[in-house]
Parts: structure tokens; C-alpha cells; sequence
């Protein structure tokens, strides 16, 4: 582990004054900037992640888009370098705290969420209009400065892309956007992704904060993405009666599925969320933001928490204070909403979740059979019959091979997982894997629960010759640090087909639908 710099020390000739926080990808700390009468937070990579070259180009990334990116509410890097073998950053130090921790006290009041909206907008439509999508808009990275201001910053631009950048980021098939504000189109892993996949996430946030939770709450990885793809779009004032109705057509339309049906851009957005607030509530009365002075049961006054800078964690003050929230046009009318989702994001949503299903998310059992890789067989190796070698118990061998990879995922080695999986593909299916894979690696790295396939029963339900279709039953090993292993059977149907002297999979049927 990095050496802690002490109170004192001189870094890259910065003047530290103390550690604010440590994270995952190294620490953070408050100095005394080495030009100028101010103070800072430097932040800096730890080596033992600096080694992988996206965590570096990552790091950079941040510093560079921040920089260009000169924005009020957008915190400012100042400098950037290697020392001692240790990338650094110097960014504006913000003394206050964020977003998230102040939802850690309940939901805020619509006036103070809207005014916090407001003022992200700016800085997202700013970031737009310079070619940059945010892609992690959640309240974590909210910060709110002390002061009678109350100015609110973005932070966290590490994992922003250039417009231009982003079909390079899907083809690898990484996605880091926090699940619980990511729009649909960034688990299709689309390659055109543009701002109004910022706007959905923060219409996630406006909902996160008006109501005191996730829009799209879920037991388990699967769950969550599903609610995002194909879940009914919550309304605000149902999870808190105190927030105005009116909210509700404006979360509707900036949580759309369809990105075609959501605002244009955020500032649209943060218009019409103020414009809301005029509205009648639910019982007819005009509402109005309660006085100053107002006792804390209306809006939970923040009185302990953290200052935000990056990772940093120290503490926080009063949050009550808000200025008044902006004026803004009409809302535009909501379009309305469609019968039918787009078939497209039904395949890739509904299709990714099963396979993650399947793959031992552990999710609960439906009604809905969904195939993979249906379609006509692939033709046989020898058009004047069937190989000596393609025998029945070679095919039952072989699907009960393919139902325990597909039962354990490799958490060691993802990649060779992956290549095993498709090398035991055929036709359609083996197409799909290769697109859909690398979603369903992440859903499986970010659940808590680990399987694997221990055993497999195999039987022949129809077929012969070169193509056979089989039922599995494949017993499957539940672990969660912490809890006794659960055992638990998946039952899976393969198509199985001889190709090139191999049996492969041509396709996949699995039971399991989230619940």
C-alpha cells in the first residue's frame, strides 16, 4: 500500500495539511497550493491500480475534461502530473457536502431539489455543448458547498467521454455508470449514445431526491437493470405524498424508455421540474415552500455528514438555506406514452437479464420462456450423412458441459470464460453471445452472490443425427460472503448441433424471469 503523506510534507510541491479521504483508487487530501494563496484537493492515484493502463488513461481522462470544461458548477482541476512515480491531481477543494449524504436524512423539500437541479443542469448542458457526456450523474457526485450560497458543483468527470469516444467504450463492453441511474441505452451498450442518456440520470436523482429513494429499487443487479429497461416509470408524489403531482409528468418524460420521448436537454428539464412547482398538489391547494424556521420534521436540517471532494470524507454543515427556485417557462406536454416498447430494446434488455438469470443471479422463476439463438441449424459436416462421431451421448455429454459453464461464471478470469462460452456457440446463438456477453459480466461482477455449477442431468427431448434438442437440470452452489451456501437447480433446454466434428450450441432456453 502507498505511503499516507503527513501533515506538513511537500508533495509535487503542494503543502499538505491532512487526509480528507481513501478510497479504492488512492487518496485525497487538503494542501496548500504551490502558486497561489488557496487551498486544494489533491488527489492522488494509488500504484498498485496505476499499473492497469485504463485506470491511468481514466485518471488523465478526468483531469483533462474537467480542465476544459470552466464552469461555475462544474469543480475546477487546476494541475495535474507524476511524482515520485504517482499520478496526481489538483482540484478546487469544495468545503461542504454531497447529494447522497444529505438523502441519507430523508427526501429533500421540491424547492431545494429543484434549485440543486437547476444548478447540475447548467453544468451538464455546458458539458454538452462542448462535446462531453458525464455518464454517472447521481447524487454522490452533487456536491454542495457551505456558505449562504449554497453552491452546487458536478464532480467526477472520470469517467466522461467525448461524444466521439463513446463507440470505442462500448466496444469493449465496459460501462461504469452507477446501475441505479443508468439510462436504458447505456445497458444496450449503444454506440450513439448522446445527452439525453444525462438527462434520464438525472431524472433519476430529481426522483432520488424528492422521494428518498431509487426509482427503480431491486434485491439484486438484475432486478434493478430490468426496471430500468421494461419497469413503469414510478411517480414521485405515490413514494411522497408531499411532493406536488405535477412532478409526476415531469419524471415521466425525462425517465422515459424511449430517448426520442425524454427532454432534449437538461436545461429543458430543470424548466419544466421549476415550473412544477407552481402546480397543485394532490389535494388542489396551491403549494408553497414552507417558511425559514420551519421545523426540521418538514425538510430534515443537515447538522453532521461530509465534506465531498472526489473520495474525500470529513464532515458538513447546515444545508437548510437555499435561494429561491428559478423561474421557467410552461412545461412542454409529455408525449404520450407508447403501447409498446421499441422491439429492439426488448431484445437487448429482456435478453441480457436472462442470460444474467441464467448465469446465477439468483432470481426468482415466471411464466415466460425466452429463446436464444433460435433459428434453423447449421448444416452438417458431411451433406451424404452423419459422421460416426456424432452420437447421442456425445450431444448429452456436451450440453451438460455447456449448462455448468454456463452456470459458472469464472471470476478470476472473465475473459476466458467468455471465449469459452462462445467457443461452445454455434449459429445464432453464438452471435448473441459475443454482443451480449460482455453486459452480462458486469451485471454477474457487480452481484454479491457468486454460483457455480456443480452437477448436470441431461435428457434428449426430440432430434437425432447431426441436431438434438436436450432438457437440463443443472445444480447450481449459491455463496454470499457472510451466509451459509444454498443449493438450487436451473432448468435450461439446449439445442445442440454437430459442427466441424464438435458438438455446439446453437441454442438457449431458459425459464428464469426477474421478478
Amino acid at each position: 500500500m502507498a505511503r499516507t503523506l503527513a501533515q506538513g510534507q511537500t508533495f509535487a510541491g503542494y503543502a499538505i495539511e491532512r487526509l480528507l479521504g481513501v478510497g479504492g483508487m488512492g487518496e485525497v487530501y487538503l494542501a496548500r497550493d504551490r502558486d497561489l494563496p488557496r487551498l486544494v484537493a489533491l488527489k492522488l492515484l494509488s500504484p498498485h491500480v496505476a499499473d492497469d493502463p485504463e485506470v491511468r488513461a481514466r485518471f488523465l481522462r478526468e483531469a483533462d475534461t474537467a480542465a476544459r470544461l470552466a464552469h461555475p458548477n462544474i469543480v475546477a482541476v487546476y494541475a495535474r502530473g507524476r511524482t515520485e512515480d504517482r499520478l496526481w491531481m489538483a482540484m478546487q477543494y469544495v468545503e461542504g457536502t454531497d447529494v447522497a449524504a444529505v438523502l441519507r436524512d430523508g427526501p429533500l423539500r421540491p424547492d431545494h431539489a429543484v434549485r440543486i437541479l437547476g444548478e447540475t443542469a447548467r453544468a451538464l448542458d455546458h458539458a454538452h455543448r462542448a462535446g462531453v457526456l458525464h455518464r454517472d450523474v447521481k447524487p454522490a457526485n452533487i456536491l454542495l458547498a457551505w456558505g449562504p450560497d449554497q453552491r452546487v458543483f458536478l464532480a467526477d468527470f472520470g469517467i466522461a467521454k467525448a461524444l466521439d469516444q463513446t463507440s470505442a467504450l462500448t466496444r469493449t463492453g465496459e460501462m461504469y455508470a452507477s446501475f441505479q441511474y443508468a439510462s436504458p441505452e447505456q445497458f444496450e451498450l449503444r454506440t450513439d449514445m448522446d445527452q439525453r442518456s444525462d438527462v434520464y440520470a438525472l431524472g433519476c436523482t430529481l426522483y432520488h431526491m424528492l422521494t428518498g429513494a431509487l426509482p427503480y429499487p431491486g434485491g439484486s443487479t438484475a432486478q434493478l437493470v430490468n426496471g430500468h429497461l421494461n419497469g413503469r416509470i414510478p411517480r414521485p408524489s405515490e413514494q411522497n405524498p408531499g411532493v406536488p403531482a405535477a412532478f409526476d409528468q415531469v419524471i415521466a418524460r425525462a425517465l422515459a424508455k424511449n430517448r426520442d420521448d425524454r427532454f432534449a436537454s437538461c436545461g429543458e428539464f430543470a424548466a419544466a421540474a421549476a415550473r412544477a412547482l407552481t402546480a397543485t398538489n394532490q389535494s388542489g391547494a396551491p403549494w408553497t415552500p414552507p417558511v425559514m424556521g420551519t421545523p426540521p420534521s418538514a425538510f430534515p436540517a443537515v447538522s453532521f455528514g461530509t465534506t465531498r471532494t472526489g473520495v474525500e470524507e470529513t464532515r458538513l454543515r447546515d444545508a437548510s438555506s437555499f435561494p429561491p427556485p428559478m423561474s421557467a417557462p410552461p412545461i412542454s406536454p409529455a408525449p404520450a406514452p407508447r403501447r409498446r416498447i421499441r422491439k429492439r430494446l426488448i431484445l437487448a434488455g429482456v435478453t441480457g437479464l436472462l442470460i444474467a438469470a441464467g448465469l446465477g443471479l439468483g432470481l426468482g422463476s415466471g411464466a415466460l420462456h425466452f429463446t436464444i439463438g433460435a433459428g434453423s441449424p447449421p448444416g452438417v459436416s458431411d451433406p451424404g450423412g452423419v459422421p460416426t462421431d456424432a452420437t447421442r451421448d456425445g450431444a448429452i455429454k456436451a450440453a451438460c458441459d455447456y449448462g455448468i459453464l454456463m452456470s459458472t461464471y469464472d471470476y478470476s478470469d472473465g475473459d476466458g470464460w467468455q471465449t469459452k462460452v462462445v467457443n461452445g456457440a454455434t449459429g445464432a446463438w453464438k452471435s448473441q453471445a459475443q454482443s451480449l456477453l460482455p453486459t452480462v459480466r458486469l451485471l454477474l461482477e457487480a452481484d454479491s452472490e457468486h454460483t457455480r455449477g456443480t452437477d448436470a442431468k441431461c435428457t434428449v427431448t426430440s432430434g437425432g443425427g447431426t441436431h438434438y434438442e436436450l432438457a437440463a437440470d443443472i445444480t447450481q452452489i449459491n455463496s454470499t460472503k457472510g451466509k451459509a451456501d444454498t443449493t438450487n437447480h436451473q432448468n435450461i433446454t439446449l439445442s445442440m448441433d454437430y459442427v466441424d466434428g464438435k458438438w455446439l450450441c446453437g441454442r438457449l432456453v431458459s425459464p428464469l424471469f426477474p421478478s
